[in-house]
């Protein structure tokens, strides 16, 4: 089913459109999440819901000139996670692994300050530059690391490398990005 023909499904029938929705993209959506949320199938499944109700929400500020509905809620799912995964770890006094902890704060400190909002915007648009400046093996690999927040033995399978060889890559990548982010 394309999307255009699931949005349309969405505004005739909530229940038909969130089934067609969950039937086209649940497996990334779960595939996403427990990346971030790993061994807890519970909020894994609370998590997607709520991606599907946060959708519902905003599907009238959806514009699929802009984005595709895929990374739509490619996005949502991870921010709704990375918020869950902060909530959690307050909740059960738990500290984060330093990635997704620095990642999380990032998140939380974004909507305290507009004007640091707006330079965080800006970054992050730079940031994008220099990201889709990268040859595509390498480009695959900080998507992966720090947008799906895969873990570096996943990277390595699906990419036929190995753990070390994956590891080395991103802290070269990182180097020679945060070069290029501070020429400017």
């Amino acid at each position: 089913m394309t999307d255009e023909a699931i949005i349309e499904l969405l505004m005739q029938s909530r229940e038909d459109g969130i089934r067609a929705l969950a039937e086209q993209y649940e497996k990334l959506l779960i595939h996403i999440v427990v990346g971030i949320l790993k061994g807890r199938p519970q909020d894994v499944e609370e998590c997607v819901n709520d991606t599907y109700l946060k959708f519902w929400s905003s599907m009238d500020s959806f514009d699929m000139k802009k984005a595709s509905l895929k990374t739509y809620l490619k996005v949502i799912a991870r921010n709704t996670a990375l918020n869950r995964l902060r909530d959690l770890s307050r909740k059960e006094e738990t500290e984060l692994p330093d990635d997704l902890s620095e990642i999380a704060k990032e998140y939380a400190d974004q909507s305290r300050n507009v004007e640091a909002h707006v330079l965080k915007k800006e970054d992050f648009g730079r940031l994008g530059e220099i990201i889709r400046g990268l040859e595509e093996r390498d480009r695959e690999l900080v998507i992966r690391k720090y947008f799906y927040l895969q873990a570096s033995d996943t990277i390595a399978r699906a990419l036929g490398m190995s753990r070390s060889a994956v590891d080395t890559r991103l802290s070269r990548l990182r180097v020679r990005m945060k070069r290029e982010f501070e020429k400017e």
